[in-house]
């Protein structure tokens, strides 16, 4: 009799067992079927973004060719209806461009070859202080020498721009974009900050999400195009604000092996 306990403690464990493994199945199920919906919805992206962007390089074709007719030169109103219908194209065409990279691009395909972190930010500030647009952004870099990362450096060139981007949308008025480079253990971290009015902390969780976007004309592609080449990168991406204004992005990227 006093094995019985014992016993009942075994079928016990059997059955929790089984559970569990079903439980498991239920969820490898369940994560199959959310990777061949994403598939299917990135497949079905692809096709709308191909099948929209041969009419859209038409309309964009003629109205550049219109602006040249000396009929419509004449005629402020014209010209003015035509700037505004390739304008818009050619945000449409933008965003078309955006959501064929997200649908399509397989970042785990990419060449990959060694990166100076440093030299990259340095370029990319400089791409924007040649652009007359951004002569009244002041850019400050707090930088570190000898920081290395493998990645594509296409895509990461990528990252920092659209980053940067972001950074000087978001700031009003006199516009400071402070980077920073700081190694911590095996990592290194690239933090941009901008002097803005910072995110309404309900709306963070939701900044990475595609389609998702606070800005008026923005596409809401952007950012996740910036997570998935992080992660790509065995990285992390956040967003947080700032006291007592902006926000900061905090880039945490694996440093390559021997790296000092």
């Amino acid at each position: 009799m006093n094995n019985w306990p014992f016993f009942n403690r075994i079928i016990w464990k059997k059955k929790k067992a089984v559970k569990k493994e079903k439980i498991e199945s239920k969820k490898l199920e369940k994560e199959k079927k959310e990777e061949n919906y994403d598939e299917i919805i990135g497949r079905l992206a692809a096709f709308f973004a191909h099948e929209i962007r041969n009419p859209l390089t038409s309309i964009i074709g003629f109205t550049q060719f219109l602006e040249q007719d000396k009929t419509v030169k004449t005629d402020p109103k014209i010209s003015q209806y035509l700037s505004i219908i390739k304008d818009e194209a050619l945000r449409m065409e933008s965003l078309i461009q955006e959501l064929l990279v997200l649908a399509t691009t397989d970042f785990q395909k990419d060449h990959l070859s060694i990166i100076d972190v440093k030299c990259m930010v340095e370029k990319t500030v400089a791409i924007f202080e040649m652009q007359p647009e951004y002569e009244s952004v002041r850019f400050e870099t707090d930088l570190l020498d000898e920081v290395y990362i493998t990645g594509n450096e296409s895509r990461f060139e990528q990252l920092l721009v659209n980053l940067m981007n972001n950074a000087i949308e978001a700031s009003k008025g006199e516009c400071i974009i402070h980077t920073r480079l700081k190694k911590e253990d095996k990592d290194v971290w690239i933090l941009i900050t901008d002097n803005g009015t910072g995110i309404p902390e309900d709306l963070i969780e939701h900044l990475f999400s595609p389609f998702f976007t606070t800005k008026e004309a923005g596409t809401g592609v952007g950012l996740p195009i910036c997570k998935a080449i992080v992660e790509t990168l065995n990285g992390e991406l956040s967003i947080q604000n700032q006291q007592p204004k902006g926000a900061q992005v905090q880039i945490r990227l694996p440093l390559m092996k021997n790296t000092p």
